[in-house]
């Protein structure tokens, strides 16, 4: 046939037809059409953690369930140092000391160097006067992070309490230096300052930690007490009643 009269026949027959678009280009035009605004992310809905949980069921006065959660917990997961670490602070506050102390010990024998551990459990250490395995732990944590300021008060306390105060005073810069916010920091060494003598310096850091906490009754006892020994009775007065109206309130 000549293309003259296919072209003939073509128009004889109508237009050829169209094929209808299948329902997957119906969906890759309203993919095309769709504007960007339109497409939405779904919120992840995270599960509130167990651990804090437990926390908030202990600090309403729960805490049976508290312990029972923490367990738990530890049952499926046992090398949650943090829900060790809640656990030992709560079976603490109930007075079972040496159950609070199985439980850090537990928690160091998957991380020994956990300074968080490390800390709490020379607190309750500390707290019976059982200083020297306090300070073992905390001589570990230092060994650890050197720059960890709650490390650095602590060792700086221990010394403190146990009157060498020369030791304490290292530490006690450490902290400073790792975080100058810390009224506490400044306040024990104020004290270390003092019991060596040296009152300048113990006058600077009482005056450190009461203007980083207006408040810090202790702190503004010691400026008045540091005056008083440099010879400045009138304003040894003025830091003491300072200290008294901020212990009224």
């Amino acid at each position: 046939m000549s293309q003259h009269k296919a072209e003939q026949q073509a128009d004889a027959d109508g237009p050829t037809p169209v094929p209808a678009p299948t329902p997957q280009a119906n969906l890759d035009l309203e993919d095309q059409e769709r504007p960007l605004a339109a497409t939405v992310e779904r919120p992840v809905v995270v599960a509130p953690d167990q651990v804090d949980q437990a926390s908030e069921m202990a600090a309403r006065g729960e805490m049976s369930g508290a312990l029972t959660a923490l367990r738990n917990i530890l049952s499926r997961e046992p090398g949650n140092s943090r829900a060790r670490a809640v656990l030992a602070s709560l079976l603490e506050r109930r007075g079972d000391v040496e159950g609070a102390l199985l439980e850090l010990g537990r928690a160091l024998e998957s991380n020994p160097d956990d300074v968080t551990i490390l800390c709490a459990r020379a607190t309750v250490l500390a707290s019976r006067a059982r200083y020297d395995q306090a300070e073992v732990d905390l001589r570990r944590a230092a060994k650890a992070n050197d720059r960890n300021a709650e490390v650095q008060v602590q060792l700086g306390m221990l010394f403190s309490k146990r009157a060498r105060w020369r030791e304490a005073i290292e530490p006690l810069l450490a902290a400073v230096a790792a975080d100058p916010a810390r009224a506490d920091s400044q306040y024990y060494l104020g004290e270390a300052y003092n019991h060596i003598d040296d009152l300048p310096a113990a006058l600077a850091a009482y005056e450190a930690a009461s203007a980083l906490e207006p408040r810090h009754i202790r702190a503004l006892k010691g400026i008045g007490i540091v005056l008083d020994r440099l010879g400045r009775p009138a304003e040894a007065a003025v830091a003491y009643r300072r200290a008294r109206e901020s212990q009224n309130k």
